[in-house]
């Protein structure tokens, strides 16, 4: 066996047993990426075009099917309908500053918010964002 087989066939298992060991979805693209590559070894190509079809796989595999399979396994996050109140508008109904924590009335529920100026009672704030249980907010 060629020194250039038994390296893709190392890169193979180690980046297995990495990706194993890790489960960041990162080194199984590295591990698939030595399949045709260690394949290519085997049909005595050049070493060189072995590592560009190495690089070019791998990359590829990175950039265009993790983030599917990422979406795919995500179980750890819990969804709730709260990031469907940013962009909405709501009522300052307690006064709000840049170093306490006010209230703002959307629809009909009242939120804690902050926000990084002076909102006065009854002006009108935009949702930026949630953060744990309270809003932040920017006047309108």
């Amino acid at each position: 066996m060629d020194w250039f087989q038994w390296m893709w066939l190392g890169i193979f298992l180690g980046a297995l047993l990495l990706e194993l060991s890790t489960t960041h979805l990162v080194s199984i693209w590295i591990s698939l990426a030595a399949v045709p590559t260690y394949i290519l070894s085997l049909l005595d190509v050049n070493p060189v075009i072995q590592i560009v079809v190495f690089l070019v796989v791998a990359t590829l595999l990175l950039l265009f099917t993790r983030p599917l399979v990422v979406s795919y396994f995500k179980t750890n996050e819990i969804k709730t309908n709260v990031d469907s109140v940013i962009g909405q508008k709501a009522v300052c109904i307690e006064r709000i500053s840049s170093n306490t924590v006010g209230a703002v009335q959307l629809k009909t529920r009242v939120w804690s918010a902050i926000s990084e100026e002076d909102i006065e009672v009854n002006d009108e704030v935009k949702i930026l964002d949630v953060e744990g249980v309270k809003l932040i907010v920017q006047k309108i």
